[in-house]
């Protein structure tokens, strides 16, 4: 007979302690594993979440570790897939950005190389813009748009320097232009000068950005602005330089060029009063009052005690007190920093004249005219002279349109030749040479003259005149 024996015997307390829980863990570890969802986001980065509804547009998810927690919810967009508890993966689709349909252009002539410009420049393709506008200036280099938008290129390309210098060109020959101001906020933006920027350009019903770049002026902002600092200023010397340089430069009307010049100053050495009264000069010739009042008070602010500075800081306030009180007597319906150019001087229309001739023993030519800009290249012009022979002398008067093709000018047009008791009409064909000087304000000009009579008994006669060409006012 056997005899059956029970035991009671309890483990170890080192294997309940110890042992136990580890292989408890170990045999529970996969199932942890898998418990978590993997939320992999378009920034690289991973949510460890349960993932509880998937719509349309969101993800529903709480943290894996707080389940008891809020539940969150994440666009679709910015998540690229999901790796489920069971090893599952689910890839999202982003959406391809959102571009704005850039046309292409189809016109014909000098419109269509300006349109060609502007869709390099909506494409992004920067130097074949700068070029474009390069071919199209060395035509027209007083039209105050085609200047304008030929900076922001420059800018996209990151030629401050002749971005700015093209500001100043435009400014000088369309002053207070929409699109002057548009462009040059649109610089100042690249350059990394924001205050500047929105100094020069806010927006309102009568100042509208123009409609071929403002839908895309934010991104081609994003991808092409500057990521680092734009200063040369290494030491005091060279802040000196600067210095003097950006006063040349306001001396030039070259206003632009100094007030980023002192932009930079101010930036690296703001605890200087006289840059700011540089400063507040040049931004003041260009219309931007508020800033130009800013930076007057700064260096008021920064003017010591001796009775030399105190005499300063008074006239410095005085000159404050003045600007407050003009920007305050504008009309409060365009922004401050456009409508004290407006009430300073109107715009003005972009006119012409010459004068010249040919005097010998045997003729004498005398002619000019008054044209007024019809485009950026084209003019018409009241014509009127004096032709002068040993047997004879007539006076002319007429219309004729005058079109500029980089340094060579046509034109056609109606005359009335008055003399010796007799009138007459003839048609003018005119061809020419004209030289510009380097701020394109003249022109060196000789021209060579046919006049067909109208009446059949009339004589085709011909006349060459060499003379100079001004150029004032604002461009249409």
């Amino acid at each position: 007979m056997l005899n059956h024996v029970k035991i009671n015997h309890k483990p170890p307390a080192w294997l309940t302690t110890c042992i136990l829980p580890g292989i408890c863990v170990l045999l529970l570890w996969p199932m942890v594993i898998k418990a978590q969802d993997k939320i992999q986001k378009t920034d690289k980065s991973v949510i460890e979440a349960r993932v509880f509804e998937i719509s349309t547009t969101d993800i529903t998810y709480k943290k894996f570790s707080n389940p008891g927690g809020p539940t969150y919810i994440i666009p679709k967009t910015e998540v690229t897939s999901i790796v489920y508890e069971n090893g599952e993966r689910e890839v999202f689709s982003q959406p391809a950005p959102v571009q704005t349909a850039v046309p292409v252009p189809t016109v014909m002539g000098e419109a269509a190389s300006r349109e060609k410009a502007r869709y390099f420049v909506l494409t992004g393709n920067v130097n074949e813009a700068i070029a474009t506008y390069t071919r199209l200036l060395a035509n027209d280099r007083t039209n105050s748009s085609l200047l304008a938008e030929d900076a922001y290129a420059l800018a996209l390309a990151g030629i401050y320097d002749a971005a700015l210098m093209r500001l100043d060109m435009s400014w000088s020959t369309g002053s207070n232009s929409t699109d002057t101001r548009y462009f040059s906020a649109q610089v100042f933006a690249l350059m990394g000068y924001d205050d500047l920027a929105r100094e020069f350009w806010k927006p309102s019903d009568k100042y509208v950005a123009p409609a071929w770049i403002s839908a895309r002026a934010g991104l081609l902002l994003q991808k092409f602005e500057s990521k680092q600092p734009l200063s040369t200023i290494k030491n005091r010397e060279q802040l000196i330089a600067n210095f003097k340089k950006a006063n040349e430069f306001a001396s030039q009307n070259a206003y632009f060029q100094s007030i980023a010049l002192f932009q930079d100053i101010t930036n690296i050495y703001p605890a200087e009063y006289l840059p700011y009264i540089g400063y507040s000069i040049s931004l003041e010739k260009t219309g931007a009052f508020a800033k130009s009042a800013q930076s007057i008070e700064k260096a008021i602010s920064l003017i010591g005690d001796t009775p030399e500075e105190k005499a300063r800081k008074q006239l410095l306030e005085k000159r404050l007190t003045t600007m407050k009180l003009y920007m305050t007597s504008a009309p409060p319906v365009a922004p401050p920093t456009i409508q004290q150019s407006n009430m300073k001087e109107p715009d003005k229309l972009q006119m012409m004249a010459y004068a010249g001739g040919m005097v010998s023993p045997e003729l004498t030519n005398l002619n000019g005219r008054i044209g007024y800009f019809v485009t950026g290249s084209v003019n018409a012009a009241l014509d009127f002279g004096l032709i002068k022979t040993p047997e004879t002398s007539s006076t002319s008067l007429g219309l004729t349109a005058y079109n500029r093709s980089k340094n060579f000018v046509s034109g056609a047009g109606i005359m009335m030749f008055s003399g010796n008791s007799t009138t007459t009409f003839a048609v003018k064909f005119t061809l020419g040479f004209s030289k510009m000087n380097r701020s394109r304000t003249s022109s060196f000009d000789i021209f060579f003259d046919v006049n067909k009579a109208l009446q059949q008994e009339g004589l085709t006669t011909f006349a060459f005149s060499v003379g100079k060409s001004f150029y004032f006012g604002k461009r249409k």
